[in-house]
């Protein structure tokens, strides 16, 4: 059988290296969350890009409706034989515009919010990895310390041991 001073020191040998192994596990699933937030991140500003392009598309189509809009307002009164120039005609026509540009803000501001909700939550999960990263690192120093600790505990315990 082992003397007390010896599986003091196995003990203290095996408890360093569960440590250890923790430490390496803790900052194995830190670098992991990192990698998915970094993902997250990458997923967010391409939808951001989505949501920029969409906007510009649904503006566009927008364009259309209102350029077709106008174009049937000018042949209803073309054919009623008002002229186009001034008075009503005119006004209709500028409310057209008015409206249309209106109409064109709220489209591109609506897509603005979505693209800056989308930066947002994309710095948000890039300010998670580095977190994260930083988490792995802690693990690591932590571990280390840990380890060190035990040895230091053990070898105090062994001396005092062998003192006896």
């Amino acid at each position: 059988m082992c003397e007390p001073a010896t599986l003091a020191l196995a003990a203290a040998a095996v408890t360093a290296a569960g440590q250890g192994y923790a430490a390496l596990q803790s900052a194995a699933a830190s670098r992991y969350e990192a990698r998915v937030a970094d993902r997250n991140a990458k997923l967010e500003n391409e939808a951001a890009f989505r949501a920029s392009e969409n906007t510009k598309t649904e503006a566009l189509a927008h364009y259309r409706r209102v350029a077709q809009l106008k174009g049937e307002q000018r042949v209803a009164q073309a054919a009623n034989g008002v002229s186009l120039d001034f008075g009503s005609a005119a006004d209709v026509a500028a409310d057209t515009d008015l409206l249309a540009r209106e109409d064109a803000k709220r489209i591109y501001d609506q897509g603005a919010e979505a693209v800056r909700g989308f930066d947002i939550s994309a710095a948000n999960y890039r300010s998670s990895a580095k977190a994260s990263r930083f988490a792995a690192k802690g693990a690591i120093v932590k571990g280390a310390f840990d380890m060190a600790s035990t040895a230091l505990n053990a070898a105090s315990q062994y001396s005092k041991m062998k003192a006896s």
